[in-house]
């Protein structure tokens, strides 16, 4: 069973999910609006979404440490593992 989700980890998830969206709506504006859109506050609201992804990301990386926590698939789980899976399937 999975661990239950940091406070920590869950912030900056909604941190770089706010920052990619502050992206796509800059984006969809500059868009809709053509030449006359004002590119200094798309371009603004771009950089700061960019940034808000960028630290979520890093700050999440930083957090989880997933490089540390790699589950390589070609070693095989330990015995004890094995034999609850088994037990487990008997009583079922």
């Amino acid at each position: 069973m999975a661990d239950k989700q940091k406070p920590i980890t869950l912030g900056l998830s909604m941190t770089a999910g706010l920052g990619l969206t502050l992206m796509m709506v800059a984006l969809g504006f500059g868009v809709v609006q053509g030449e006359a859109a004002n590119s200094t506050a798309i371009g603004l609201t771009f950089v700061t979404g960019l940034a808000l992804l960028v630290m979520g990301f890093f700050g999440w990386f930083g957090v989880v440490q997933p490089h540390k926590h790699f589950d390589d698939i070609n070693m095989p789980m330990e015995a004890d593992h094995h034999a609850h899976g088994e037990a487990h399937a008997e009583k079922h």
